[in-house]
């Protein structure tokens, strides 16, 4: 069922907060994973019980998930500038 940002083993879509109606959807198209789900995203609204609307929401959080985890990695290992001598 949907949840906050969570690292446990139950949630397989890593806090994304998805309606319910996708929840559903997505458990009823045997979608267990975040990567089976980043996998589908650009089909995502041909998935029974996914309503445009909603796709568009399961498409914006992958979205922001992706840039979150960027800014993080380069939070943590940013760029060292080369200068010469």
């Amino acid at each position: 069922m949907p949840r906050g940002a969570s690292k446990l083993p139950e949630d397989p879509f890593d806090g994304l907060r998805l309606p319910l109606s996708a929840w559903r959807a997505l458990e009823s198209a045997r979608i267990t994973s975040l990567d089976q789900l980043k996998a589908l995203a650009p089909l995502i609204g041909q998935i029974p019980g996914i309503e445009p609307s909603t796709a568009d929401v399961i498409k914006d959080r992958l979205d922001r998930l992706a840039s979150r985890r960027i800014l993080r990695v380069r939070f943590i290992f940013p760029k060292r500038s080369r200068g010469r001598g």
